[in-house]
């Protein structure tokens, strides 16, 4: 080939952009899509930055139900659904055993700094695919890979295995980790924890000090607050929240400081989950002053998180994606006073109901081993004699207020069917699933909730941010791919089980 046609060749060829040397996942837990765009006018800080200089989608989906916190971190990371990474919801029935199971919980592992408890979350163990934490770590020994969250199993599904999570603990109430991914509390989160200290001395809260200093007592909770056999029964105080969101990035960034993320040429991890944000929410509702306040909040958070990173990696040096774990349902009264129909659906009645029905049919038995969001589950011994009644349960379930259909796991179908399957695990899902009509909660207790599959609870936001990434806006990103898109942005191999791709039009 002519010498000069190849200079001409090479000329014409774009520089390789560089590699970014950290990636950053940042997810507000509790986010639909329709409430993000209504209140981008109000941003200032971080999100208003990631909006104008990123590449916006007009929303992501996920493809899958039921919505539910453990799940959409666990879909995000991996970029696979349920059926592939086996975390249906954030706790569930155990099929074999009749037992309640939290994602994360592990008893061969305890929390570091207070004595364990019955259910705590500890460990990935019921993952079952790597995480972008993974995936970074198997790209390279030196690489490193920080999850932090208010939630432990927010912080340790994104972590995976290979990660280290770091999470508040509202027992302590500290920042700690558990066993599995330390010795010790990894010491970037002890000035955290000191300010926490001193908050409680200064009668900020009445509580018990970390490692169970003075009283070692946690707080004592009005009547019906907080999720009976919940891992963070402590930590859904209204006034606790915003203070969580600003600890979430002091304990990250002296990660970052610590660890020495994004130091060099080999790509590191940054996982930060805003908990507070769906905690609000669920009390709330999503229409609130109270959760604005805190989307507002963080907000500001993420801006002072991008500044220091700007510093610490340098401008142009690390990549942000930026999505939620699941949206949320209007509160049923609200979405009424609009002229919806909406309500609530008494999951304990429905539950007595057929119950009540499979005993008059097949006599007195305990049919149901318990109820977890968003079905019921058989006691495992008559699992098979109950099963052939399903089209005397569905008319009874159809028949309930705010019940539009009745799904049998084992042979799921209908408009639903497939969400509902990409979203099931064998032996950890509901035998029955409920499907509510649009706008009513499966919660009672709650303002409102998620895990529905209407666009409410499956549409969030979606923004990618930094190096390599264009500025522009448009389209629908479907959740699994983040993972991979984010991937390919810092150069390494997507998670190996993801079923999502890389979004082309992300790329510079």
């Amino acid at each position: 080939m002519n010498r000069l046609v190849v200079v001409l060749l090479l000329a014409a060829v774009p520089a390789l952009a560089e590699r970014p040397r950290l990636g950053v996942v940042l997810v507000i837990d509790q986010l639909s899509a329709d409430t993000f765009n209504a209140r981008l006018p109000k941003v200032t800080g971080g999100i208003k930055r990631l909006v104008n200089e990123g590449y916006v989608f007009h929303e992501g989906r996920y493809e899958a139900a039921p919505t539910i916190t453990s799940v959409g971190h666990a879909t995000i990371m991996t970029g696979a659904y349920g059926e592939v990474h086996g975390i249906v919801a954030n706790d569930w029935i155990d099929a074999e055993t009749g037992k309640p199971c939290l994602s994360t919980q592990d008893a061969a592992y305890t929390v570091l700094g207070r004595p364990a408890q019955e259910r705590d979350g500890t460990a990935p163990t019921w993952l079952r695919a790597p995480t972008l934490a993974d995936a970074v770590r198997a790209s390279d020994d030196k690489a490193l890979a920080l999850s932090v969250s208010a939630k432990d199993r927010s912080a340790i599904l994104c972590a995976g295995r290979a990660g280290l999570a770091v999470w508040f603990d509202a027992e302590a109430p500290i920042f700690t980790t558990s066993t599995y991914y330390a010795k010790e509390i990894p010491s970037f989160a002890v000035p955290t924890n000191e300010k926490f200290a001193q908050m409680i001395l200064k009668g900020t809260f009445q509580w018990g000090l970390p490692a169970g200093g003075i009283t070692g007592k946690s707080p004592t909770l009005p009547a019906g607050s907080g999720r009976v056999g919940d891992s963070e029964p402590f930590a859904e105080r209204k006034e606790l929240q915003p203070i969580l969101d600003t600890a979430e990035v002091d304990v990250a960034l002296e990660g970052v400081k610590t660890l020495g993320l994004g130091k060099d040429e080999i790509p590191d991890l940054l996982t930060i989950s805003f908990s507070g944000h769906d905690r609000l929410g669920h009390e709330f509702g999503p229409d609130s002053k109270e959760s604005l306040d805190d989307f507002l909040h963080v907000d500001q958070e993420i801006g002072r998180l991008l500044t220091a990173l700007d510093t610490l990696v340098g401008k142009g040096r690390y990549v942000v994606a930026f999505t939620s774990d699941h949206g949320v349902a209007p509160v049923p009264e609200v979405a009424q006073k609009r002229g919806l129909d909406a309500g609530r659906i008494d999951m304990k009645k429905l539950r007595e109901v057929l119950d009540a029905d499979l005993d008059e049919q097949l006599g007195r038995q305990d049919w149901f081993a318990g109820s977890k969001t968003p079905g019921l589950t058989f006691t495992p011994a008559l699992r098979a004699k109950a099963l052939p009644q399903l089209a005397r349960l569905q008319k009874l379930a159809k028949a309930q207020p705010g019940v539009i259909d009745l799904l049998s796991l084992p042979d799921l179908r209908g408009p639903f069917a497939a969400l509902f399957a990409r979203g099931a695990f064998v032996g950890r899902s509901p035998d029955l699933i409920v499907i509510t009509k649009p706008y009513w909660t499966y919660n009672s207790v709650d303002r409102t909730g998620h895990a529905s599959p209407y666009l409410y609870d499956r549409a969030v936001p979606v923004i990618f941010f930094g190096a390599n990434v264009k500025k522009g806006q448009g389209g629908t990103a479907e959740i699994i791919h983040v993972a991979p898109t984010l991937s390919r942005l810092m150069s390494v191999s997507p998670p190996a089980a993801a079923q999502g791709r890389a979004l082309d039009e992300v790329f510079r």
